[in-house]
């Protein structure tokens, strides 16, 4: 502001040639705090005010513009005004100009100060008033725990929040039904454990007891059978708990399921020999699936277990995978009683057996099959295995993702691979 009014009183300034010819000497109005003074380009001085007037050490500047410059009374601030006429400086001690910016800016600066505490309240009046929807929702979810875990009120939330609140509801669900099936499975684990641990203690006594050696024999191989059944029952709960949602799983590889059966059948061909059943694999060649080894091991075992369970002596139970429309499909199919179609949907949900089966079992296996074929993409479907008949047993097929064949397996199976593939157990004829 004070250096557009020494360029604007430059610019006011007219130099006359009778100036120059009367060399008078201009005296200031009082009040007026600039000097003022016009020369030609050889320096010779026009006129000059006196009141105040330049400092006699001020040099004479022959070029347009601002500067500061040092003199015996201080620092001053010169504008010099070059025209065809000659030339105009103004000046203004800058301790002046200090002098006059104090003393304009305290009028100024005394009201904002006065504003500041009320402008200090406003904003935080503001600032509580605007953020008390986001308090309200931080108290409401500090208020949640396991026992409390309702979805948060939405009324009157802003709109910029809502998504937020949203989002935290859905997790809310989330946490609520994942700790309703939680305390559902934990319930259903104590009420089956709860016979067979009873079962074996029982038989444990028998066997104390027992007077004869045949008669402790006997009571030991029911003790046998039964901690067996306890233990698969054990598994087949810790597996269960493995395949719950948000439960992390491995990594997801490619695995060649035809193996995987042809081993699965491997380990069970011993307990199909002790039935009396003709279990084979019917898995030649190669078939890869992205999935997890061990996950894919206790789906096939799940599935080769009940067959074995509801398949009558001199039977046959076989495992198949084969490709079909570029899907792996896992077939395991027994000759059985069957689930009767009605009854389809139901097994798969735990711990759920069909009405009238009295064969020993936990209902875990298949539910336990359906968890592992929905965490690897695929499909699972209960059929007939032979329609009709009175024993129409049940085939069990499992659609999976196929992926490409690597060029490790192009070769083709070795040897052992495909008489794994094409050996059946002949049962003995009962």
């Amino acid at each position: 502001m004070f250096d557009e009014e020494l360029r604007q009183v430059a610019l006011a300034v007219h130099v006359r040639e009778d100036w120059m010819q009367t060399q008078r000497v201009r005296i200031a109005r009082p009040g007026f705090s600039l000097s003022v003074r016009a020369y030609d380009t050889n320096g010779r001085l026009y006129f000059e005010t006196l009141m105040p007037s330049l400092p006699a050490d001020t040099p004479q500047i022959f070029s347009e513009g601002l500067r500061d410059v040092e003199t015996t009374e201080g620092r001053w601030r010169l504008y010099t005004h070059v025209t065809s006429e000659g030339i105009v400086q103004v000046g203004q001690p800058v301790a002046t100009r200090e002098a006059l910016a104090r003393e304009l800016s305290l009028p100024v600066l005394m009201p904002m100060l006065l504003l500041i505490p009320i402008l200090a309240a406003l904003i935080a009046w503001a600032l509580r008033r605007g953020l008390a929807p986001l308090q309200d929702a931080s108290r409401s979810v500090s208020d949640r725990d396991v026992s409390r875990l309702d979805a948060l009120p939405v009324e009157g939330v802003p709109r910029e929040l809502r998504p937020l609140v949203e989002q935290i509801n859905a997790l809310l669900e989330r946490l609520a039904a994942s700790l309703d099936a939680q305390r559902r499975f934990l319930a259903d684990a104590a009420h089956q454990l709860r016979s067979p641990v009873s079962a074996l203690a029982l038989q444990a006594q028998i066997a104390q007891r027992a007077q004869t050696p045949a008669a402790r024999v006997e009571a030991l191989e029911e003790l046998r059978g039964g901690t067996e059944r306890t233990r698969r029952l054990v598994q087949q709960l810790l597996d269960f708990a493995r395949l719950e949602p948000g439960v992390p799983s491995g990594p997801l590889v490619p695995v060649d399921l035809a193996k995987v059966a042809r081993e699965v059948v491997g380990t069970y061909a011993a307990q199909a020999d002790e039935l009396g059943v003709d279990l084979g694999a019917d898995a030649p060649g190669h078939a890869f699936v992205s999935g997890n080894e061990p996950e894919l091991q206790s789906l096939l075992a799940n599935l080769i277990d009940n067959a074995l369970r509801y398949a009558p002596a001199a039977s046959a139970v076989t495992a198949a995978v084969n490709t079909v429309d570029g899907k792996i499909e896992l077939a395991v199919v027994d000759a059985g009683p069957g689930i009767p179609a009605g009854e389809r949907a139901q097994v798969f949900a735990r711990f759920y057996r069909v009405p009238g089966d009295l064969t020993a079992g936990s209902g875990l296996g298949l539910s336990i099959a359906k968890a592992i074929v929905e965490r690897h993409g695929g499909r699972i479907r209960l059929e007939d295995a032979s329609p009709g008949a009175p024993r129409p047993g049940l085939a069990v097929r499992v659609e999976l993702p196929a992926l490409p064949l690597p060029a490790s397996a192009a070769a083709g199976p070795t040897p052992r691979e495909r008489s794994l593939a094409s050996a059946r157990k002949v049962p003995e004829v009962m």
